[in-house]
């Protein structure tokens, strides 16, 4: 009886406390994408900011 109640506390504990699934928005994924190409450091903190605002954004 007690392997039965502690497989199912166990069981229940794992199911409820999975992390949410990261969405990686659009403006994040250019910004990723562009950070080895040769830019202006301005041009990189534009795309940069627009990143940071689109998460902010999307919570």
């Amino acid at each position: 009886m007690k392997y039965i109640i502690c497989s199912a506390l166990v069981l229940t504990g794992c199911m409820s406390n999975q992390p949410q699934p990261f969405r990686e928005t659009p403006e994040c994924m250019n910004y990723r994408g562009m950070m080895t190409a040769p830019m202006p450091p301005d041009a990189m903190e534009r795309l940069k900011q627009q990143c940071v605002e689109s998460r902010n954004n999307q919570a």
